[in-house]
């Protein structure tokens, strides 16, 4: 196919574009076309197509609105036919050579005969299902992510402590604890700008106990958690969405109970209120503010996210958790078409709590004093992400991942964190 025929399906296929994304199109006289849209969606367009054809794969952007640019208005036809000529023509040295080695590799694809549901196509460096995202209008997403936390032994500062020492100042001395968390998600983007997100948890939480006579025993509480609710904003976005700062606007809801009970050391006192660490929810309306910067390249992706929470008042029982702090990093690796593998670290910071459930005893087990409950802790983490480009799957994606801590300090005696471990699946359409 000649560069001009090449140019003149281009110019036909920007123009169902635009028509797609529900911009106006005019007929000049002469054939010049005028495209009233922004001008960053048809630039990524043009250099969508040019990169198809160099590269003869699937490529990590897709079309975007930027409101923001600074050249929003009207693009002239002509400007993209430059633009085109000049990729194609940057290109053609590469297409001949792969058309001289066809019968030894693979011929590159021709852009002009992609779909616009692959032209909208989801990016192939992996969407991190355990991180923040968001979606282009009018798309969907279901997502469910399991995690599981293991800790053991009591850590007072940075230092670990045996249970012997913790039972010098409490009868009962906690040694290990597992939780369970069913994190089942929605998301739906009424712009390209805005993503929404609801996401109710079912928690599973066990811990083993030991006394100063040797008594062992073992509490549960399970239920659903805090609904979390939130607005996920992009406010700045650059070079086809190489570059992007979110905002996320996060409340969760006490639909987690603050009120759990179970037997303890003897049963013949029957059920009795259970710790704070043992509770399902806050027992208050509480805000997750938080600013993430994600980045991409064709092969990476990266991001920076410091998310908080800023407990909202007092619960039922007479006290509030504390704030925390939370400030992760990753990267991400294009390894193959499908398979993504990253790196995490996340750190963060948590208060004591405000205030005391007067049921709890403080002296009894050091779990229900509310003065021992803040800490820091820093987390290193690998996981891979799974994406199925086409096919039965399309629009799929696994991820799983798992990590130890680096560094913790608590205000202990406290259970230090050992391992944890997630696996995340979601399907966007």
């Amino acid at each position: 196919m000649s560069i001009s025929a090449i140019i003149n399906q281009a110019e036909t296929r920007l123009w169902e574009m635009s028509a797609h994304l529900g911009k106006t199109v005019i007929s000049a006289p002469g054939g010049d076309m005028r495209v009233y849209s922004d001008s960053e969606s048809v630039q990524n367009l043009v250099w969508r197509y040019g990169k198809e054809l160099i590269s003869g794969g699937h490529t990590a952007f897709r079309p975007r609105a930027d409101r923001n640019s600074p050249m929003f208005g009207h693009v002239d036809m002509a400007t993209m036919r430059t633009a085109l000529l000049v990729l194609f023509l940057s290109a053609f040295p590469i297409v001949a050579s792969a058309e001289g080695a066809k019968n030894t590799q693979q011929t590159p694809t021709d852009f002009t005969t992609l779909t616009l549901e692959e032209l909208m196509e989801l990016d192939v460096i992996s969407i991190n299902v355990l991180g923040t995202h968001t979606h282009l209008e009018g798309e969907w997403m279901l997502a469910y992510s399991f995690m599981l936390m293991n800790m053991d032994d009591n850590r007072d500062g940075t230092n670990r402590i045996s249970d012997a020492d913790v039972l010098k100042d409490f009868k009962v001395a906690p040694t290990n604890m597992t939780m369970e968390m069913h994190m089942p998600m929605v998301m739906y983007a009424p712009s390209d700008d805005l993503t929404l997100m609801a996401m109710l948890p079912y928690i599973r939480l066990e811990m083993d106990h030991i006394t100063r006579t040797g008594v062992r025993f073992t509490t549960v509480s399970d239920g659903i958690g805090d609904l979390k609710v939130s607005a996920l904003y992009t406010f700045f976005r650059r070079g086809f969405d190489r570059h992007r700062l979110v905002f996320n606007g996060e409340v969760s809801f006490p639909t987690g109970s603050i009120d759990e009970k179970d037997f303890l050391a003897n049963p013949a006192k029957g059920k009795l209120k259970l710790p704070y660490p043992m509770q399902l929810g806050s027992g208050t309306f509480d805000l997750h503010p938080g600013i993430a910067y994600l980045g991409q390249t064709e092969s990476w992706g990266w991001g920076v996210e410091v998310n908080s929470i800023i407990r909202l008042g007092e619960n039922s029982n007479d006290y509030t958790l504390g704030n925390q702090i939370q400030l992760l990093a990753r990267v991400d690796w294009k390894w193959t078409d499908w398979l993504a593998p990253f790196v995490r670290v996340d750190g963060r910071a948590w208060g004591n709590i405000d205030g005391a459930d007067p049921e709890l005893d403080p002296a009894l087990v050091p779990t229900a004093d509310p003065n021992r409950r803040g800490g820091e802790r820093v987390d290193l983490l690998f996981g891979f992400s799974f994406y199925q480009p086409k096919g039965t799957f399309k629009g799929h994606r696994l991820a799983i991942e798992g990590g130890l801590p680096l560094y913790q300090s608590l205000d202990g005696p406290q259970l230090e964190t050992d391992w944890q471990f997630r696996v995340g699946w979601l399907w966007v359409f």
